[in-house]
């Protein structure tokens, strides 16, 4: 019975050390895997960033270049201007005015 006993534990070790194995062998391939993606994943994080850049540059520039139109535009007619941000405000109150003479929304209570 001892022999018997000792065979299946020697076996079963054998089995374990088998299965550790295995898991780590496992957790290589896996790791390997997981570095592999997070490369690729950086590569193309790169890539579309250096396509954006010039893309970005460029608006950037455009949006500076509309700017300063503007401010010349103001510049040059201060009158057009000035009548532009008043009418715009009036409108602006106007709205707010109206909106806020409708009807109010009835108070609802959490209890009911």
């Amino acid at each position: 019975m001892a022999a018997n006993t000792d065979d299946i534990r020697a076996s079963v070790s054998k089995d374990i050390a088998a299965l550790q194995q295995e898991v780590s062998r496992l957790q290589k391939m896996i790791s390997a895997q997981g570095a592999e993606a997070y490369y690729e994943v950086r590569g193309r994080a790169g890539k579309a960033y250096d396509e954006a850049l010039p893309r970005a540059k460029n608006a950037v520039a455009q949006i500076k270049a509309e700017g300063v139109a503007a401010a010349d535009a103001a510049r040059e007619h201060p009158t057009a201007t000035t009548t532009a941000l008043v009418l715009a405000g009036a409108i602006g109150f106007l709205a707010g005015y109206l909106l806020s003479g409708g009807p109010q929304p009835q108070p609802r209570h959490w209890w009911r």
